[in-house]
């Protein structure tokens, strides 16, 4: 079975995913972090929304997440990995980083 999901990052960027699985149990299991997102930063509920990865320095981790793109704001949601790797779930929303000079 295939499932495909388009969401509006912001005005600028949509993206497209197409999740494969046997049944719609298991795509919608993989797509899940997708489909949960609704577009919206819970903090100054803008929707100028990014999607990125980040690479650790020391030992190579990746962190993907949603970013508020609010220069105010920053907040990031990231998306956690099931531990059998069958797909990605939504961690709660997290304060943006702010350098010291603003705080």
């Amino acid at each position: 079975m295939e499932l495909k999901v388009k969401m509006k990052l912001n005005e600028k960027t949509e993206v497209e995913a197409i999740f494969n699985g046997p049944n719609l149990q298991d795509v919608v299991l993989e797509a899940g972090s997708l489909l949960a997102f609704d577009g919206v930063c819970a903090f100054c509920k803008g929707e100028d929304i990014a999607l990125q990865t980040r690479v650790t320095k020391e030992k190579g981790f990746k962190y993907t997440e949603f970013v508020c793109r609010n220069p105010e704001c920053r907040a990031k949601r990231q998306m956690g990995e099931y531990k059998d790797g069958k797909g990605f779930f939504l961690k709660p929303w997290e304060v943006g980083y702010k350098p010291e000079a603003e705080q």
